[in-house]
């Protein structure tokens, strides 16, 4: 399980904060976006 949370949460990333989202933005070249994406819709659907 460490190598996935190294995996998905060590990235370049930038927060930026507006007065209705927080806005996550992920480096281009980024190799697990995809995957990233795929977690964060998949933690919504929980809620």
């Amino acid at each position: 399980i460490d190598t996935i949370r190294l995996k998905l949460m060590k990235i370049a990333s930038r927060i930026v904060r507006s007065s209705r989202y927080i806005i996550f933005k992920l480096c281009s070249s980024y190799a697990y976006k995809n995957d990233f994406y795929e977690i964060v819709a998949n933690i919504h659907k929980l809620e």
